[in-house]
């Protein structure tokens, strides 16, 4: 099974952008050399908590300090922008780092009702059929013409040598059929919180169509993992983590904060049932490399999971770096 991480950009407790910028130059030169198959930057706007709102710019300045690594967004928040847009940033990336760049398609905001609006420059956004949009960037990037709606044009530079890797992301179920439909990788992200049933990934299997992008369907999914040498270690480390989700839950933002700092707060009762329920479906995993591991195998064999996502803003750089290289062990890449 591939691995790949999907990050946030998840700035800790008084940290800056820059800060939060050179650690994660120093981490992805790390997952590299742990032979992690793709790195994916998110699209969060407006927000304190997360520092990556472009992603593409995230992935192309790390597709110039790497060298085999594969670089994308998880995702690119289509609903914001022209097709012909997306098709050329991406046409390019893929024409200055060959056979390295992934485009994960998004459908959801990635922001608030503001946030939409501020992108929309002011102007409710008209929420175009986003298959239908998906489409038209597909045509794109395959150097053919749009309908004529769009003004007959193609988008440069035109026949880059490799194409960019296309996904359609998904948190619910709702897009395996058109993802299959159009032949793209599914990518399902689990770590959302969202109950979905293992059915859908065998329809996205059943139902796939061979394309240009994808001969064969690849489904990949994203959780939130934590390993450690010791469970207790697990459990301090995942402390602030789960803090943040339950906050998430709730509605407020609660900073990444150093474990030593909350390694004595006691949850709720009915926020204990809340994380209890994420580790129960295992949108959040955490413990030895044993038991990750074993959870993992479960995971792929219920799914049919052919890659592997993993978000983990652990706050130590050092214990970040261990724990994803206890994952790439689990799969002998190091």
């Amino acid at each position: 099974m591939e691995l790949g991480v999907h990050d946030l950009v998840t700035l800790n407790k008084g940290e800056t952008p820059e800060e939060g910028y050179e650690r994660t130059k120093k981490f992805v030169k790390e997952i590299e050399k742990m032979n992690y198959k793709r790195y994916w930057f998110a699209e969060h706007h407006n927000s304190k908590g997360h520092a990556s709102s472009s992603p593409e710019l995230m992935a192309a300045y790390m597709a110039a300090i790497t060298d085999k690594l594969r670089l994308g967004t998880g995702g690119t928040m289509i609903m914001h922008y022209s097709p012909l847009k997306v098709a050329e940033n991406f046409k390019t990336l893929t024409t200055l780092a060959p056979d390295r760049i992934d485009l994960g398609l998004g459908r959801a905001p990635g922001g608030s009702p503001n946030d939409i609006v501020a992108l929309a420059q002011g102007q409710p956004n008209s929420f175009d059929d986003q298959y239908d949009k998906i489409k038209i960037i597909l045509h794109y990037l395959l150097d053919e013409e749009a309908p004529s709606f769009y003004g007959n044009t193609s988008a440069a530079p035109h026949h880059p040598t490799t194409l960019p890797e296309p996904w359609m992301l998904g948190s619910s179920g709702q897009s395996a059929m058109k993802s299959a439909e159009m032949g793209l990788g599914y990518s399902f992200a689990k770590f959302f919180g969202i109950e979905t049933d293992p059915d859908v990934f065998q329809l996205y299997r059943d139902h796939f169509e061979p394309s240009p992008f994808f001969d064969q369907p690849s489904v990949m999914v994203s959780y939130q993992i934590i390993v450690a040498d010791s469970a207790e270690e697990a459990d301090y480390l995942a402390k602030p983590i789960e803090l943040a989700q339950v906050g998430l839950a709730s509605g407020r933002l609660i900073e990444n904060m150093d474990p030593e700092e909350v390694k004595d707060y006691e949850f709720s009762p009915r926020a204990q049932d809340f994380l209890d329920n994420y580790y129960e479906n295992r949108f959040l995993i955490k413990g030895t490399s044993e038991h990750v591991q074993s959870i993992l195998a479960e995971e792929q064999e219920l799914l049919g999971i052919n890659e592997l996502m993993v978000y983990a803003p652990i706050f130590n750089q050092e214990a970040r770096i261990h724990s994803y290289k206890e994952l790439a062990k689990m799969f002998n890449k190091i």
